[in-house]
């Protein structure tokens, strides 16, 4: 097996582990844990500080973190804080967070990732999220 797959495979499985971590603090309200996670979770699998990696544009950050698989945690990430700063009861912030998620999704796939289906789920609740209901 190459080092590249071996490497994919590591973050993938530690960035499963880590989800998982952040799922559970966010379900028992436990925010300051849910964020703290986030952040350590990026520090881990993406080797950057969480918020260093938003103060670029979406583009910008996808080139630095150079592949899709990088780029999709980071989306994953930033959707999770989303769904956080929206249980805190910040639906501004989470919006934004929500758009930054999709458009690192786009960028993701631009740089060749295949949504599998829990991209895809995340990709349909983000846009869910987003949409501005329309006014008659």
């Amino acid at each position: 097996m190459s080092i590249r797959k071996d490497y994919i495979e590591r973050l993938i499985e530690e960035f499963a582990a880590a989800l998982a971590r952040i799922l559970k603090a966010r379900r028992e309200q436990k925010f300051a844990d849910a964020q703290r996670l986030i952040q350590d979770t990026a520090l881990s699998t993406l080797g950057m500080e969480y918020g260093a990696l938003l103060l670029a544009d979406p583009a910008s950050t996808a080139r630095l973190l150079g592949s899709p698989v990088r780029v999709k945690v980071l989306a994953r990430l930033v959707a999770e804080e989303g769904e956080l700063l929206q249980q805190q009861g910040d639906p501004v912030t989470a919006s934004a967070r929500f758009h930054f998620s999709l458009a690192l999704y786009a960028e993701a796939e631009s740089l060749g990732l295949t949504p599998d289906a829990e991209d895809t789920a995340t990709v349909s609740r983000l846009r869910a999220l987003t949409e501005t209901p329309h006014r008659v």
